[in-house]
């Protein structure tokens, strides 16, 4: 027997009826305490893990599977099932608990958690391509905050791909990632901005009265006079959190200095219909889309 990660790999019938592990994926197991101890994320990764360990050669870990093991948040995984990437073939198919996917161009690839992975620019890249705009943005933006990937990199990615499968969300991916964007809901949202054609953002914008700063608000439109904020508390963490979360809250001046001040929620932007029509009420309006040859659409 191996073990990786808490992982137990072989053990054959004894490990079947072992009361203390649980089967991860066939051959490969943990221990039960460690496993009930695990949240979802966790979960999801150690599956990736196992699914690797017990292959045949060394699989090529790619999109949100990638993603996981990169330690990159997402949206919109479609199940849990682990996704590799592998060459063109006539016959491949996806088996149970993976989905094999088509290489388009070469990917450029890593090695994450001893695990042969896309890289992290591909990776985001194929988000968007598979999963739409959102999935690759969350991931993306993220990506450049932490300095994994940069602009230069996603933009050699996209053109990697070149024209085929979700070649247009990987283009607006490319031209909307921006490492100033701080929580994966914020990145959503801008997704959802843009997939409605609303006018792109400042992002995090300070704004001072006459008594100094007031707020350092997630979305700024100043053509407009209109503030956006996602309400989400993840990145009102720690004490400075704390005291920027009740300045929030404290909208006087802040409404005082604008024309509107439009909230939403994780739920609302995951929707995307709901957030819109606040930002709607609050003054906004789509602009006119260009060709998709052209400079950026919203």
């Amino acid at each position: 027997m191996g073990a990786t990660s808490g992982l137990v790999v072989g053990g054959g019938a004894a490990a079947v009826r072992d009361p203390g592990l649980v089967r991860v994926r066939r051959g490969a197991y943990v221990g039960r305490e460690h496993w009930d101890g695990l949240g979802d994320d966790e979960r999801y990764l150690l599956v990736v893990q196992a699914t690797a360990a017990v292959a045949t050669g060394e699989p090529l870990v790619s999109h949100w599977s990638a993603a996981a093991v990169w330690g990159l948040p997402t949206v919109g995984r479609p199940d849990e099932r682990v996704h590799v990437t592998v060459p063109a073939a006539p016959g491949g198919r996806s088996a149970r608990g993976i989905v094999r996917h088509t290489r388009s161009g070469t990917p450029s690839e890593g090695v994450a958690g001893g695990l042969r992975v896309t890289s992290v620019a591909r990776t985001v890249v194929d988000l968007a391509r598979v999963g739409g705009l959102a999935s690759g943005l969350v991931a993306a933006d993220a990506a450049l905050r932490a300095g994994m990937t940069s602009s230069d990199e996603l933009a050699r990615e996209v053109a990697a791909v070149g024209s085929g499968r979700g070649a247009l969300a990987a283009r607006a991916l490319a031209r909307l990632a921006d490492g100033a964007c701080e929580s994966p809901g914020e990145s959503l949202s801008r997704a959802r901005m843009h997939e409605h054609g609303l006018p792109a953002p400042v992002l995090q914008h300070e704004l001072f009265d006459d008594r100094g700063f007031v707020a350092r608000v997630d979305f700024w439109w100043p053509d407009c006079g209109v503030v956006g904020e996602f309400d989400g508390k993840v990145k009102y963490g720690g004490a400075r959190g704390d005291a920027l979360w009740r300045e929030k809250l404290r909208e006087d001046r802040l409404r005082a200095l604008v024309r509107a001040v439009a909230r939403w929620t994780w739920q609302d932007a995951m929707r995307g219909g709901p957030m819109v029509d606040t930002l709607h009420r609050a003054g906004l309006r789509p602009t006119p889309r260009t060709p998709p040859t052209g400079p950026a659409d919203c």
